[in-house]
């Protein structure tokens, strides 16, 4: 009997101590797991441009959820999809990424695919979805010819299964749309892929004034299966605007199920407006650059192409920060008059335009115009 009640008292003790250490965080078996982060894998080599390459970056990068990966053709090459759970291709040329990327590399992708990987694509990423010579060839969609148009915004219709699948509310939506594919449902695709729209066109997309009409009611968003892998691909961009950040959050939910909720960094009363010229840019640098300036309370980051410097942005910027990029494209564009006669009078009103590597060849000579560095820290040049 005594022999019973001491084990009885020892068993005791044994409880409160381990109840004990619990209630401290001691014991490592009642710790609540820590959850992993969904690594998404953002394409920035060459076709990777535009503001929508930066919003997507950034999506990303404030959400809790979810850890930036950027990714170069070579790594992909390299077979590195394997430490990566989604796969977005952004806005730019998809030519250009499927080629860098290289035709004979194609399957990397599909293989990741195949493996249970998630596909999101915007604009030029909806493209490589697509039944398109050169392309990844991942659903049954095709474009239909001369289709497209500039940068404008459109009307979408979200379906009632896409709403079901994105995750968010069903009908009709105003988003931004810069020349991407208008797709149709092929019957008789020999694709290894299946799908369906999850959103059509409601405006007239179109090049040519003989196809004005022609092409509303066509796919404007694709959702399908790649063998374990799930693809989602939007003509528009959803990502350049706060109130259609929904749809581009639902895209990520689609393909892996991650509940994305971006936080972004709080700004001071007054910050300094930087806009980043974003037009001929690709690499990792630039979008580590954006982020590092976008993190500060004392800079409030707008991104600026050439839809941008049309509607007169410049007005409402303190800084214009440009970095080392693609010097044809930067002549291009920032060599038009009417953009040079911008930084002009920017830089007469007291704008300061800060330019590194190539990208300060574009600038006119002026005393509110930096010289910098290929490999500046631009926070510094701002702040101090």
């Amino acid at each position: 009997m005594k022999t019973l009640i001491v084990r009885l008292m020892a068993a005791a003790l044994c409880s409160i101590v381990f109840c004990s250490c619990a209630a401290q965080g001691g014991a490592e078996s009642v710790r609540a797991p820590q959850e992993k982060k969904v690594r998404v894998g953002l394409y920035v080599d060459s076709g990777a441009s535009g503001n929508g390459l930066f919003h997507l970056a950034s999506l990303i990068e404030h959400s809790p959820q979810t850890e930036l990966v950027t990714l170069l053709a070579s790594d992909i090459r390299a077979g590195k999809l394997k430490e990566v759970d989604i796969l977005v291709m952004p806005g730019g040329g998809s030519t250009a990424q499927c080629m860098t990327i290289g035709l004979e590399h194609h399957d990397k992708i599909r293989d990741f695919l195949r493996n249970g990987g998630g596909y999101v694509g915007t604009c030029a990423g909806m493209f490589n979805v697509l039944q398109i010579p050169k392309r990844l060839h991942l659903l049954p969609f095709g474009r239909h010819g001369g289709a497209g148009g500039s940068t404008s915004y459109v009307t979408v219709n979200i379906t009632p299964e896409g709403a079901k699948i994105l995750g968010i509310k069903p009908g009709l939506r105003n988003v931004r749309y810069s020349g991407g594919p208008v797709a149709y449902a092929l019957k008789d695709a020999k694709c290894e892929g299946k799908g369906i729209a999850l959103a059509t066109f409601k405006d007239a997309v179109c090049k040519r004034p003989h196809h004005v009409g022609k092409f509303m009611g066509s796919v404007a968003c694709v959702y399908g299966t790649f063998g374990k892998g799930k693809v989602v691909a939007t003509s528009f961009h959803p990502e350049y605007t706060v109130d259609a950040h929904d749809m581009m959050l639902g895209c990520f939910y689609a393909v892996n199920g991650v509940r994305m909720t971006p936080v972004f960094p709080k700004k001071n009363p007054r910050p300094w407006r930087v806009g980043v010229l974003s037009i001929g840019l690709a690499g990792p640098t630039p979008v580590r650059t954006m982020l590092d300036l976008e993190k500060h309370p004392d800079i409030d980051v707008d991104y600026v192409m050439m839809a941008e410097l049309n509607k007169g942005i410049m007005k409402h910027l303190d800084y214009l920060v440009m970095l080392h990029g693609n010097r044809k494209v930067l002549r291009q564009y920032i060599g038009k008059p009417f953009v040079q006669e911008q930084f002009k009078t920017f830089m007469e009103r007291g704008g300061v335009i800060l330019a590194s590597g190539n990208a300060a060849e574009v600038v006119p000579n002026h005393k509110n115009f930096k010289k910098l560095p290929e490999k500046a820290d631009f926070k510094k040049y701002i702040l101090k």
